[in-house]
């Protein structure tokens, strides 16, 4: 074959978009980190061509597939784009929609973006080209965890941590780190949107926006509750928002915290029911540049999507030195990382650490002395997540490459040049 028509052949598979694909995670119409990330990237690789369909576990749809719309969930960048979404079986965490809806959809490769130990590994091990994109949250990675990767293909982590975690135990992986949609999540007038929620606009406003969900609380309210009373004392001016859906019976009393320490008159809450139902990535964006700083001081996350999205609109975070959360910002320019206190062992044979609260405190004074000198916070903030996670930018060059890459292995070429047979069709398993 001439050198012209090797160019020409390598131009044709760069092209190609036949890899079928399924995406199982929390549906992209829903509000948890996992469904944003979802919608921001699967309705960028069906706009570039790919054939993606997503298994809707956890917070998904039931009993019926639904068809998503680009413009309802994203804006008009995405007008005509459309998703086939599929529903929750049986199984809440999807062990068995992840085999059924693969087959029905033809999937040459599956993805799942969860926590691959709720899977059933009989399930798991009917797949050939299994890919968990999987958050590791704790260390040592937990026995279970290890277990069900044995049926993967390939392995993606989120962050670094998860990379090196599974490393030391012997599993190779590939980092593909979260991003965020930097067109929606941008510095914005902060007190415009302080009048448009009610918001007094003179506070040195502290924010959460967090799952509320269990108790303790892996999001750390009660620590970042019981720092921002130290910071009160000092700063009677201060308050602090709370965005916390997905609450429930099992969940932390914030509420009644912030009256047991004699802070509640300095606290907003959003109602349950916008928190729950109307958190969609434009709301909480302009919740987070209502913020002087976020705090996110978690006790195990696989990656922690809420501080890159607050650095994105310019706001810096105090995070958590545990698990991922050191990647999310850069100490004295976007944020600072307090220290751990205790830790406690769990019942999956790890450690959780929790942070301490009077390191937390000791950050929310070098912030605040910091955001009122001058400072480049916002422009540092932006940069950062422009520079590293860009949602346009990783998926042009990490994620639509992978796809690229897999097509190759499990794909036959396309031929530019007649042939006697070409056997072609799509496998019979998954």
């Amino acid at each position: 074959m001439s050198q012209k028509k090797v160019k020409q052949q390598r131009k044709l598979q760069s092209k190609r978009r036949d890899l079928r694909i399924l995406w199982q995670a929390n549906s992209p119409h829903a509000n948890s980190g996992y469904s944003v990330f979802t919608r921001d990237l699967l309705f960028r690789l069906a706009k570039d061509g790919w054939n993606v369909a997503c298994s809707g576990a956890g917070a998904g749809v039931d009993s019926y597939s639904v068809m998503l719309y680009g413009e309802d969930l994203i804006d008009d960048r995405f007008k005509g784009v459309k998703l086939k979404v599929y529903p929750r079986m049986v199984d809440p965490y999807g062990s068995d929609a992840i085999v059924a809806h693969s087959l029905n959809w033809n999937s040459h490769v599956t993805f799942c973006m969860q926590d691959i130990w709720v899977l059933n590994p009989q399930e798991l091990s009917k797949f050939k080209t299994l890919i968990p994109y999987i958050p590791i949250d704790k260390y040592p990675v937990p026995q279970n965890v290890l277990q069900n990767l044995q049926f993967a293909y390939k392995i993606i982590t989120f962050s670094n941590f998860g990379h090196k975690a599974l490393e030391e135990k012997g599993f190779t992986s590939t980092l593909i780190v979260e991003g965020t949609d930097t067109e929606i999540f941008k510095p914005m007038n902060k007190l415009e949107l302080r009048a448009k929620f009610k918001l007094p606009p003179n506070v040195f406003l502290f924010g959460m926006i967090a799952a509320n969900k269990e108790n303790p609380p892996r999001k750390g309210f009660q620590e970042a509750i019981e720092g921002f009373k130290l910071f009160h004392d000092k700063h009677p001016e201060a308050a602090m928002f709370f965005a916390s859906h997905q609450q429930s019976p099992a969940g932390f009393p914030i509420e009644p915290l912030t009256r047991e320490l004699g802070v509640r008159q300095s606290c907003f809450f959003l109602d349950n029911y916008t928190s729950m139902f109307n958190a969609k990535s434009h709301n909480i964006a302009e919740y987070l540049n209502c913020f002087d700083v976020l705090l996110h001081p978690s006790q195990t996350e696989g990656f922690g999507l809420v501080p890159i999205e607050a650095a994105a609109c310019g706001v810096p975070s105090i995070v958590n030195n545990t698990t991922s959360m050191p990647e999310m910002v850069i100490p004295g320019k976007t944020g600072e990382i307090c220290k751990t206190d205790r830790h406690r062992f769990t019942q999956d044979g790890t450690w959780v650490w929790t942070a301490d609260v009077q390191d937390i405190y000791e950050c929310m004074e070098r912030l605040y002395k910091k955001l009122h000198e001058p400072n480049t916070v916002v422009q540092d903030c932006r940069n950062h997540i422009l520079k590293n996670y860009n949602i346009d930018t990783l998926v042009k060059e990490r994620w639509i490459p992978l796809f690229e890459q897999l097509q190759g292995e499990l794909l036959p070429p396309v031929l530019t040049e007649p042939v006697k047979e070409v056997k072609m069709g799509l496998p019979t398993t998954i």
